[in-house]
C-alpha cells in the first residue's frame, strides 16, 4: 500500500513539475508583459490546470472550474506594463510555490503528502477577487471554501496546511 501512495506521490508530483515548467518558459518570452489580454489568459489557464491536478469530488471541481471560467473579468481595465508585470510576478510565485510542494512530495512517502499537495495547490493559486466579475466573487469564493473543508474531511487529524 505505502508503495502505491508513494507511486502516487511521485506521478502527481513528476506531472506538477511538467506543467510549472511550462508555465515557466511560456511567462520567460520577451515583451509578454505588454500583452495583458494574453496574461490574463495564461493565469486562467494556470489555475484551470493547477484545479484540474487537485483531488476533490468530480462535481465541486466541476462546478468550481466552471465557475471560475465563467466569473473570469478578460479585459484588463488597465494597460500599463506594470500591471502585467505584476500578474507575471504573481503566476511566478504561485509556480515556485507548487514546485516547492511537489518536490517534496516526491521525496516523501505518507498517504497525507498527497492532501497537504492538493492543498498548497489550492494556497498557491494565483486567484485574486480583482480577477472575477464582482457579483460572482462570492461564488468561487465559497467553491473554494468547500475545497478546502474536502481536505479535512478526508482525515482531520492528519491535515496540516501548508505554507
Amino acid at each position: 500500500m505505502i508503495e502505491a501512495i508513494g507511486c502516487e506521490d511521485s506521478r502527481k508530483g513528476e506531472s506538477l513539475l511538467g506543467l510549472l515548467g511550462y508555465y515557466e518558459a511560456v511567462l520567460q518570452r520577451k515583451g509578454l508583459a505588454t500583452r495583458i489580454g494574453e496574461i490574463r489568459s495564461l493565469k486562467l489557464g494556470l489555475i484551470l490546470d493547477l484545479l484540474k491536478t487537485v483531488n476533490i469530488g468530480e462535481d465541486l471541481k466541476a462546478k468550481l472550474i466552471s465557475s471560475v471560467v465563467s466569473a473570469w473579468e478578460m479585459n484588463g481595465n488597465d494597460d500599463l506594463p506594470e500591471v502585467g508585470e505584476d500578474e507575471m510576478k504573481t503566476m511566478q510565485s504561485s509556480i515556485a510555490a507548487v514546485r516547492k510542494s511537489a518536490q517534496i512530495a516526491l521525496h516523501k512517502y505518507h498517504p497525507r503528502d498527497l492532501t497537504q499537495l492538493d492543498a498548497s495547490v489550492m494556497f498557491a493559486l494565483p486567484l485574486m477577487s480583482r480577477d472575477l466579475k464582482n457579483d460572482d466573487v462570492p461564488k468561487v469564493r465559497d467553491l473554494l471554501n468547500q475545497v478546502m473543508a474536502s481536505f479535512t474531511e478526508r482525515n482531520p487529524q492528519e491535515f496540516t496546511p501548508c505554507p
